[in-house]
């Protein structure tokens, strides 16, 4: 009861206060709004030092650089090399036996040989080769070639024109050609000739023949030989170069390796690590409106409400800051020399070979080769002597030509036929004149006159057989041999000589010839050289400072500008006060704002918004889909749109934001009732209104 009590007055206490004040003046017809000017902020960028400035060293050590040290370990000298002697092995031709000859008989032949004896020598008579013809096709032109000439049209364009649409031109017309026939005559066999034969005339005769020639036979006398001895160098004396080689001795040397130097060794700086607090923004506070009383019976959501002044803590950041201890130092460290005296040069040795005596040749004597041979020598040449055989002759009839054959040429008049032919008298064109044709729109202007194409008519030909002598009439000469009579008679070949030659007889010996003798050429050895490392300090030990700026961290702070909490009347537009439509198309099942919908947001919202006037955002969907799906969709659809304001600097108490789902449908379309696209649209919508605080 008291809790009533308390509330009851709370309530009276709040409508006497709203009461008393409301806007003065106000005007008939218009609303107003109590708004409650919020807090201004600004950001503030602060830089903090979280590092010193500090140096840091670095040692170089020192830094060497590597030659090539050629060193000679063997001098220069020479070598005798032996040139051998060339020889040449060549195969000599040793006649044992000279070439001689000897004549040896050819018997002479007596042979019984059936002679042919002419009885009638041979002769010859005329025969007639006729004259030889060909039928041939003969191309008679019975209508000469002409020519006919063809109009080209002339070529036209239509232009947009005030008169003369069609220019005067002219055509041609073709005046055709004439033909004529003509009669001509052609001769088909041309005038030729043949040849008669009048024959030869003979008589008998008596004739002496040789039966057996005289002839002669010859007898040898044959040659006389006797045999020698003969010796022959086969490889003439000569001499070899033998080498005597040179001798050598090997020397230890000492050369410097390398050199060391002092080096730099370096003491790192040293840091300590400090926490330090940096206000971000400092403590304030701001009204927050409660939750609605449970029997508040009033429609309005801000009615039966307590409004808190409640304290907003400061807000900052730790930040952990590095400053320098001790700077860094260089320490320089003595070089490490090989022999524990501080020398550092390094030391090394190598062996050369010197050469002592140098090389030399002797000549060692190499004797001749010889040979003994036997050969066979000719002292008296063969001779021969004739003796004569006489001949043996008979008489036989023969038959001779008195008066040979002999022709007379008969002519053989020529044939002709009459032929008709065409003889064509070629077309020629005439000009006719085209007028030109006008009119007010368009006109037609020949672009290419017209012209003639001569087109060739080829000449009309016939063919004809007409027989062609090809080769006139001509004799030849048919040899009559001769009638022979088969005599025996005895013919003797008298005996011959022919001299044989006798090959001389030689043996093939292969001797060794010296072309050129054995010397000694000097061939240069060049030194040997050895490349060995040497170590060469380029540059000392040094140091190298290099500075490390201080480091800076950027903290974002807030500051109060103007105190917030002042209330004042504001007229606003009285639609504002019912639920107002906010067009954004959102996609389907998704609340994420697209950068069309934020555009609406900005033009719709921020204006009214920067006013400090509150408002309150209402988000809905259809009933497609479960009703607990619709109902979540919708809240993340109100709170995505007060979350984009945020952002864009609305202070959230300005702002609420509620998502209905399904639970409040403008039409028909709840759940089973089939609906169009249309229909369906119009309850997916969220909307805005003015509340005040």
């Amino acid at each position: 009861m008291k809790r009533i009590l308390l509330f009851g007055l709370t309530m009276i206490f709040g409508a006497t206060a709203f009461a008393q004040d409301l806007p003065t003046n106000a005007e008939p017809g218009k609303c107003y709004v109590r708004c409650t000017t919020p807090d201004v902020w600004k950001n503030e960028t602060v830089s903090v030092q979280t590092a010193a400035a500090y140096s840091v060293l670095k040692a170089h050590g020192p830094q060497y650089t590597t030659e090539n040290l050629t060193l000679e370990t063997q001098a220069a000298s020479s070598r005798l090399e032996v040139v051998p002697a060339q020889f040449e092995t060549k195969n000599v031709e040793v006649v044992v036996q000279p070439a001689s000859s000897r004549l040896e008989i050819v018997p002479g032949k007596t042979e019984a040989v059936t002679e042919t004896v002419v009885v009638q020598p041979a002769s010859s008579r005329l025969e007639v080769i006729p004259a030889q013809y060909e039928t041939r096709n003969v191309e008679v032109v019975v209508q000469a070639a002409s020519t006919r000439l063809e109009v080209i049209p002339a070529q036209f364009e239509t232009r947009k024109e005030t008169i003369i649409i069609q220019d005067a031109s002219t055509r041609l017309e073709v005046v055709p050609g004439r033909a004529e026939v003509v009669t001509e005559n052609i001769t088909v066999q041309p005038a030729s000739s043949r040849l008669e034969v009048i024959p030869a005339q003979y008589e008998t005769r008596n004739t002496e023949v040789v039966v057996q020639a005289a002839s002669s036979r010859t007898e040898v006398v044959p040659a006389q030989y006797e045999t020698r001895k003969e010796t022959m160098v086969i490889q003439p004396a000569s001499s070899r170069l033998e080498v005597i080689p040179a001798q050598w001795e090997t020397q230890t040397l000492t050369y410097v390796k390398g050199v060391s130097a002092p080096s730099l060794r370096v003491v790192p700086a040293e840091f300590s690590n400090t926490n330090q607090t940096i206000v971000t923004k400092v403590a304030s506070a701001r009204w927050v409106m409660g939750d609605k009383a449970p029997d508040c019976e009033d429609t309005d959501p801000n009615a039966c409400r307590v409004w808190c002044y409640r304290n907003i803590p400061e807000q900052s950041v730790t930040i952990t800051t590095r400053e320098l201890s001790r700077a860094a130092t260089a320490v320089t460290e003595p070089c490490n020399g090989g022999n524990g005296t501080g020398d550092c040069t390094q030391t090394a040795t190598y062996t050369k070979r010197v050469l002592a005596q140098p090389a030399t040749t002797r000549e060692v004597t190499i004797p001749a080769v010889t040979k003994t041979i036997t050969k066979t020598v000719m002292v008296s040449p063969a001779t021969t002597r004739q003796i004569p055989i006489p001949a043996i002759t008979k008489t036989i009839k023969t038959t001779v030509m008195v008066k040979p054959a002999t022709t007379r040429e008969v002519t053989i008049p020529a044939v002709t036929k009459a032929v008709r032919k065409t003889v064509m008298t070629p077309a020629t064109t005439r000009e006719v004149t085209i007028p030109a044709v006008t009119k007010t729109i368009t006109k037609t202007v020949m672009v290419k006159p017209a012209t003639t194409r001569q087109i060739t008519i080829p000449a009309v030909t016939k063919s004809f057989k007409t027989t062609v002598m090809v080769k006139p009439a001509t004799t030849r000469e048919v040899t009559i041999p001769a009638v022979t009579k088969a005599v025996r008679k005895t013919v003797i070949t008298p005996a011959t000589t022919r001299e044989v030659t006798i090959p001389a007889v030689t043996k093939t010996v292969r001797t060794t010839v010296m072309v050129k003798p054995a010397t000694t050429t000097s061939i240069a050895i060049p030194a040997q050289f050895k490349t060995v490392t040497k170590t060469v300090l380029a540059k000392a030990a040094w140091t190298e400072e290099t500075t490390v700026p201080a480091q800076n961290q950027t903290v974002t702070k807030e500051i109060l500008v103007t105190k917030g909490g002042i209330t004042a009347w504001r007229e606003i537009d009285c639609k504002l006060q019912q639920n107002t439509m906010l067009p954004i198309n959102w996609n389907t099942g998704s609340a994420t704002l697209t950068s069309k919908a934020k555009s609406i947001i900005d033009s719709k919202l921020m204006p009214i918004l920067n006013k400090g006037i509150s408002i309150a955002l209402a988000s809905h969907t259809d009933s497609q889909g479960s009703s607990a799906s619709n109902q979540r969709l919708s809240e993340r659809r109100a709170q995505a749109v007060v979350n984009y304001l945020i952002a864009k600097g609305v202070n959230p108490s300005q702002l609420t934001g509620k998502g209905y789902g399904e639970n409040r449908l403008t039409n028909r379309c709840a759940d089973g009732v089939t609906c169009t696209a249309a229909e369906h649209r119009a309850n997916r919508r969220t909307t805005f209104r003015v509340v005040s605080k």
